[in-house]
């Protein structure tokens, strides 16, 4: 899976955190907070897998599983998820964050 890491630290204002602590493993956890939102999104690079949570006041409001994921891309204030060359999710991360899947 492709990435740049420096991109995703522009959208999250952070950067990642192991999720087995071993930050060569590539298992790796984005998080942002805006107001009362929160979004988490645990890349798996090796198994090309996503997932995405988007919570609202501590509340799950949003989770999906991407898989064969090849690359991520960031565009403006967005972070496009590709699957090959097909674009099969995008996060905004305006003002309020928003996710979107394609079917």
């Amino acid at each position: 899976m492709k990435y740049d890491e420096l991109e995703l630290m522009e959208l999250f204002l952070s950067e990642s955190e192991s999720l087995t602590d071993d930050i060569g493993d590539g298992n790796l956890m984005y998080k942002i907070n805006k107001a009362d939102f929160c979004l988490t999104i645990f890349i798996r690079t090796y198994e090309q897998q996503i997932s995405v949570f988007l919570t609202f006041k501590e509340k799950d409001i949003f989770y999906v599983d991407l898989n064969n994921i090849t690359q991520l891309k960031k565009e403006d204030m967005y972070l496009k998820i590709l699957k090959e060359e097909k674009e099969v999710a995008k996060i905004c991360f305006g003002s309020i964050l928003s996710v979107s899947v394609e079917c």
